[in-house]
């Protein structure tokens, strides 16, 4: 399969994992911060083990720590600007989807050019399984802010869809663009650690359901540790 045609429909994922809340009319508080919980585990294993470690392991020490305090930094800017209501932290979950979403098809699209193809389908498979959970987050906070559920089910395809561009960015002009690709994936990766400590652990641990929340978040991270490994 070709890299490209395999980035979309890693992107496309996002969109997958949004339509099981066609079926589902309230979705229950204690099932909510457990997918934020997974969701959560299976973030903090692809901000730090598929953007960051690859950074520190390719001896871009300087690029990694500057990209993810920027992130985080830029994460936290964000937040200050942001109208304070009840749906800034969700808003801010949406958009760090969309923020990671891009430096990760950045690495598909470079990865497949400086490593070889098999490399890169096997980053499109483990991001588009990533992206299901998270669509369906995405999909259930959008259509919580009044949004009619197809239209949740749109938007949140279209989060995803960054993720095929920025892999031709990738393929494209990986010469031009190579020695961004690490500032990048910190960037990414330090915006997702962000998110994950600031939004989603709080509200996941603030309705009563933080041990369940905990062991979501356990279940995701370990899911992406397999995964990785049948992948390899």
């Amino acid at each position: 399969m070709n890299v490209f045609i395999a980035s979309i429909i890693s992107g496309l994922c996002t969109g997958v994992g949004a339509f099981p809340i066609i079926f589902i009319k309230n979705l229950d508080v204690k099932i909510e911060d457990m997918l934020l919980g997974f969701a959560g585990g299976v973030m903090v294993f692809v901000g730090a083990y598929s953007l960051i470690h690859p950074c520190i392991e390719d001896g871009h020490l300087k690029q990694t720590v500057i990209g993810i305090l920027l992130g985080a930094i830029f994460m936290y800017l964000i937040e200050i600007f942001m109208p304070e209501d009840r749906s800034r932290s969700d808003l801010l979950l949406v958009l760090g989807h969309i923020i990671h979403s891009i430096p990760e098809g950045l690495v598909i699209g470079a990865a497949s050019e400086a490593k070889g193809k098999a490399t890169g389908l096997l980053l499109a498979v483990a991001i588009g399984v990533h992206n299901m959970p998270e669509g369906f987050i995405i999909c259930n906070i959008l259509n919580k802010q009044n949004m009619s559920k197809l239209k949740a089910i749109i938007y949140t395809t279209l989060t995803g869809l960054g993720e095929p561009l920025a892999t031709g960015i990738g393929i494209i002009f990986l010469k031009r663009i190579e020695f961004l690709i690490p500032f990048s994936m910190a960037f990414a990766g330090g915006s997702v650690l962000y998110i994950v400590s600031n939004e989603i652990i709080p509200k996941t641990h603030s309705r009563g359901n933080e041990k369940i929340a905990t062991f979501s978040f356990i279940a995701g991270f370990i899911f992406m540790i397999v995964l990785e490994n049948i992948i390899k």
